[in-house]
C-alpha cells in the first residue's frame, strides 16, 4: 500500500489528484506521500520504531490514523488497530497481545487509556499524539525509508493486526495478511465499480476495520 501510494503521489497525472477528504480538509496524493513520510522520519528517530514492530493505534476514524498506518507500513513495521471504545482490562489484553511497546493514542479517547491500564503496562509507552506532537512530526523531513525495510515482505505476511468487537467476552486478535487487504481493495473497487471521478464515502461510528474482522486468520 506505501508503494501504490507512492506511484500515484510521483505520477504527474495523479500526483495532485484528490487523495482523501476529512472534514473541512482535503489531501492530494502528493500531500499525502509527504505527509507519511515526515510521519515515518519522527517514528523512527524520535521513537525508534523498526521494522517488523508492532505498534498499536488506538485512533477514531480520521486523516491522521490512515497516515500514521501509512507510515508504519513505510517503515516496514506493522500497525495493531485498537478498538478506541476500549478501556480497562480489555485493553491491556489488546495491548499484549500486540506486544507493542508504543501506543499512539487519539487525544479524543486519552481518557479511556486509565492509570490501571498503564500500571499494568509498565513496558508500554502511551504516546497521546496532540496537536503540538503533529506539528512536530510534519516538521520533520520527509525522509523515504529505504526499499530493505520492505523487501523481504510477501502476501502472507502480517498487514496488520486487527480486533473482534469484544461482545462475547474479551476481543480477538486477528491477522490481517497483505494478501487479503490487496483481495478486499480490489474487489470493492470493482463490486462498486468506482472510477477515478468518484469519492468513495466512508461514514461509521465503528474503527474502519470492523467489517472485515471476520474472515482473518486468529492470532
Amino acid at each position: 500500500m506505501f508503494y501504490r501510494l507512492e506511484d500515484l503521489a510521483l505520477s504527474p497525472p495523479s500526483a495532485n489528484r484528490i487523495f482523501l477528504r476529512f472534514e473541512d480538509k482535503t489531501y492530494t496524493y502528493a500531500q499525502a506521500y509527504d505527509t507519511v513520510l515526515r510521519y515515518a522520519t519522527w517514528l523512527r528517530e524520535n521513537r525508534g520504531v523498526k521494522k517488523g514492530e508492532m505498534v498499536g493505534l488506538m485512533w477514531q476514524n480520521t486523516d491522521t490514523l490512515i497516515f500514521l498506518a501509512v507510515a508504519l507500513w513505510a517503515l516496514g513495521a506493522v500497525p495493531a488497530l485498537l478498538n478506541y471504545n476500549l478501556t480497562g482490562q480489555p485493553l491491556v489484553h489488546c495491548v499484549k497481545k500486540a506486544s507493542a511497546r508504543l501506543v499512539l493514542v487519539d487525544p479524543v479517547v486519552a481518557s479511556n487509556v486509565t492509570e490501571e491500564v498503564r500500571a499494568e503496562l509498565k513496558d508500554t509507552k502511551f504516546e497521546v499524539v496532540t496537536e503540538e506532537l503533529e506539528r512536530q512530526m510534519l516538521y520533520c523531513d520527509a525522509v523515504r525509508p529505504p526499499d530493505e525495510v520492505r523487501s523481504d515482505v510477501t502476501g502472507k505476511d502480517m498487514a496488520m493486526l486487527i480486533y473482534t468487537s469484544g461482545t462475547t467476552g474479551l476481543p480477538k486478535a486477528a491477522i490481517v495478511s497483505w494478501d487479503k487487504v490487496v483481495v478486499v481493495a480490489g474487489f470493492t473497487s470493482r463490486w462498486i465499480g468506482t472510477t477515478k471521478n468518484d469519492v468513495f464515502y466512508t461514514v461509521s461510528l465503528l474503527p474502519l476495520f470492523f467489517p472485515s474482522f471476520q474472515k482473518c486468520s486468529p492470532y
